[in-house]
């Protein structure tokens, strides 16, 4: 091989090199702003799959967490219109700005719950989150009566199967809320209350079992009864408003593997059968 040619193939080799973490240290090292930085993992489009030491590296780097879990899910990344990278043209994707197009989270939806994740092309996708549906609820009224009623009997919602159908890899799952009256969806609950936004809802994690999971929804002890849930299992989520109806909603911080929920409790009612469960799981596959 001539040297001429040696020359163009080290060259394609090194332009076809993926973008990854060498890369975003070296803009790091730059001192090129976070907002910059993930506008190029958007410009990239293109998931990385990070060892648990390169997670370890880019945050000793500075880096933070929206970065890297935008490294593993562009399409979840933080927008920031305003920041433009000169001479960086984004890469070609799907008409996502078509009103009919379904998996752009901007255009009109029927009332749920939506995961916004991407498909196995890496292409955007909104997957609707079904209710579980429960077998009743389960008392615990053992330590109640062993205690004359000092410890509080908690009652479960128990969920047929060990596993949510709905699963994603991101540790920051993104999820969008529509609120309309019209869907009959989220806009009225079965149990008579209007649900209007994230904040009466609480994001929680599920005890697994053999076969099935399950969640405190209320307990009662001397005191009388309540509804509720169990605080040690609930995720902390930040709730921005986008418009009318419409909600993005993501975990405060990444959250471990495991078999989620969003609850919606109506306070007032019955603890027994008062709830609304939209179920998923976070997957290391």
């Amino acid at each position: 091989m001539s040297p001429k040619m040696l020359f163009f193939v080290i060259s394609a080799a090194a332009l076809a090199q993926n973008f990854g973490v060498p890369v975003v240290l070296e803009m790091k090292q730059a001192g090129l702003s976070e907002e910059i930085i993930l506008a190029r993992v958007r410009q990239e489009g293109t998931p990385i799959k990070l060892t648990t030491s390169e997670m370890v590296q880019l945050k000793k780097a500075g880096l933070s967490d929206a970065v890297i879990a935008a490294l593993m899910n562009p399409a979840a990344a933080p927008a920031s219109p305003a920041v433009v990278i000169p001479g960086m043209v984004p890469k070609a994707t799907e008409n996502t700005d078509n009103v009919g197009d379904s998996n752009n989270p901007d255009n009109p939806h029927a009332s749920g719950i939506y995961l916004y994740t991407t498909n196995r092309d890496g292409k955007p996708q909104m997957i609707l989150l079904e209710r579980a549906a429960y077998q009743g609820t389960k008392t615990g009224v053992l330590g109640y009566a062993l205690t004359s009623g000092i410890k509080k009997a908690k009652t479960r919602a128990v969920i047929p199967g060990p596993r949510a159908s709905i699963r994603t890899s991101d540790p920051r799952p993104v999820f969008y809320f529509y609120f309309e009256e019209k869907a009959g969806g989220l806009g009225r609950s079965g149990f008579g209350a209007s649900m209007s936004n994230p904040n009466q809802f609480a994001m929680l994690r599920l005890e697994t079992k053999k076969s099935n999971r399950e969640t405190v929804i209320g307990s009662f002890g001397i005191g009388g009864g309540s509804t509720g849930t169990d605080e040690k299992k609930m995720i902390p989520f930040k709730s921005e408003r986008l418009k009318e109806g419409t909600y993005k909603v993501v975990p405060t911080a990444a959250i471990e593997p495991g078999e989620y929920c969003f609850l919606a409790s109506v306070f007032g009612a019955g603890a027994a059968g008062a709830v609304d469960i939209f179920d998923f799981a976070v997957s290391t596959q």
